[in-house]
């Protein structure tokens, strides 16, 4: 038997009259687990910042990956 390969989105089909656009802004759910500590950190430093922590690690994963030319 040949390998499967998960793929984002597998098994999923777009919606003939989904247009393109929204296709694109299409998102897909990450889990992240952290410790006591930096869950009270993000907690705190969101709050402040008047941000939501999708808004916070969504830019802070982007900077990562440009750092590291991803």
């Amino acid at each position: 038997m040949g390998t499967k390969i998960a793929t984002r989105g597998a098994g999923k089909r777009r919606s003939e009259k989904q247009s393109h656009s929204e296709a694109q802004d299409e998102r897909v759910a990450l889990t992240l687990k952290v410790d006591d500590k930096l869950f009270v950190r993000l907690s705190t430093f969101r709050a402040k910042e008047r941000k939501t922590s999708q808004e916070i690690l969504q830019q802070a994963l982007l900077e990562y990956l440009d750092r590291a030319g991803a």
